[in-house]
């Protein structure tokens, strides 16, 4: 039984292993595989994310695709989250005190996991007090 890694590794860099990867391992592995393909080949994943097809022939043809690329450095990487640069003193404590919060932890949470909405507000009450 082979594990994703492997499966990886044969269609990407030993590709003279493909034929040992058994069908069942294809199955298995073959909705990841779409999925991770969806995120550059998008028009290719989605005829092949179809319940009809047999999910074997679906990493064979993923296979027979990638067969002269190189190793895709964006396969396993996550999206890069949005970081605000470091905001200074003025504009944290307006934030602070606009936003009513009671605990400066509570800002940094927001400021790690919503930086896109704390840019918004913080330009909204900038322009407010001008």
């Amino acid at each position: 039984m082979a594990e994703l890694i492997d499966v990886a590794n044969a269609m990407f860099k030993n590709r003279s292993q493909w034929n040992s990867i058994s069908d069942f391992d294809k199955e298995r592995f073959a909705f990841i595989f779409n999925r991770y393909f969806s995120k550059r080949y998008v028009q290719q994943s989605l005829f092949l994310n179809n319940k009809s097809l047999d999910k074997v022939e679906i990493l064979n043809l993923w296979f027979a695709f990638m067969s002269d690329k190189v190793y895709p450095n964006w396969f396993w990487s996550k999206s890069e989250k949005k970081k605000i640069s470091s905001l200074d003193k003025s504009d944290f404590q307006l934030l602070f005190q606009k936003l009513n919060l009671n605990k400066v932890e509570d800002l940094e949470y927001l400021i790690d996991h919503f930086p896109d909405l704390i840019q918004e507000e913080l330009k909204f009450y900038k322009t407010k007090t001008k």
